[in-house]
């Protein structure tokens, strides 16, 4: 009985100890989203996958401009392009070593800003709340299909 009591005690403390030691996922914050999209999106020339993770940190408004040219640009060239395929290497990059972020939450929109060493470098990332995860929405122009003029653009 003071057996099963004690083993019982121990297995307490033990999970107590595991929920207490765990930590909540880096994209819980907007800080920690950012964080991690500049991170995969470093290393995605090295990494093959590190591009499909940086596309799932990515909000709905940005995920569903990138299925658009990946369909857009499918038709045109004659083979599949996925939605991640779209995001250019170097593009979504800083140009300068992030020392602090801070983020402007109101209700499930965020601002991080994001500063360097120097005043000028500064960079504001919009992000939004999907779930219990934070998503980047970074400025991608509208994803416009061409028109096609009848006269052969004269």
């Amino acid at each position: 009985m003071i057996r099963r009591s004690f083993v019982g005690a121990i297995v307490a403390v033990v999970a107590a100890l595991l929920v207490a030691c765990s930590r909540p996922p880096p994209d819980s914050t907007p800080e920690g989203v950012v964080r991690l999209w500049l991170e995969k999106m470093e290393s995605a020339s090295e990494d093959s996958r590190a591009m499909k993770e940086a596309y799932a940190l990515l909000g709905p408004h940005a995920r569903a401009n990138l299925k658009d040219r990946a369909d857009r640009a499918s038709r045109g060239q004659g083979r599949r392009y996925e939605p991640h395929e779209m995001l250019a290497e170097g593009r979504f990059g800083l140009r300068f070593r992030p020392r602090t972020m801070t983020a402007r939450i109101d209700g499930n929109e965020a601002w991080v800003d994001v500063n360097g060493e120097g005043a000028e470098e500064h960079a504001a990332v919009r992000c939004t709340r999907e779930g219990a995860a934070w998503r980047i929405e970074p400025d991608l122009p509208d994803s416009v299909v061409p028109t096609r003029q009848l006269d052969g653009g004269l």
